[in-house]
């Protein structure tokens, strides 16, 4: 079911030093001394979920399904290893939406509504 592809979810961190030019970096989310991944599941976007976000001239560029995960709307989800990926380090989306539901197996899953982002972060390693 979950083998569409590989997505971490990241915060958006300013790590320039006090009076510095600000440098925003993706730091992805931790699970105790892991980073914390998920294999995800690509979602249809349906014509209601594209009309709503019209309609506040918001865009939906992809939905995926993960198992439970603790995500935020604002937060940013790095995708990889799955088919139509564009950039080697992986593609990189804000959170817009989180629906946390249980499927129809009664497996608790969450839902992530993703806008893609035009311009990159860098990625922290540590």
């Amino acid at each position: 079911m979950m083998d569409d592809g590989l997505c971490i979810i990241c915060n958006l961190e300013n790590t320039a030093a006090p009076g510095d030019m600000p440098k925003d970096v993706l730091r992805p989310v931790k699970d105790g001394d892991n980073t914390a991944e998920w294999q995800f599941e690509s979602r249809r976007i349906g014509y209601g979920r594209q009309y709503e976000a019209k309609g506040v001239s918001e865009r939906v560029d992809m939905l995926i399904r993960i198992w439970r995960a603790p995500a935020r709307i604002g937060q940013y989800a790095v995708l990889s290893e799955y088919e139509g990926q564009e950039n080697p380090d992986g593609d990189q989306y804000r959170i817009d939406n989180v629906q946390q539901l249980t499927d129809d197996d009664g497996l608790k899953v969450t839902d992530l509504t993703l806008y893609r982002l035009d311009e990159l972060y860098e990625v922290s390693t540590e």
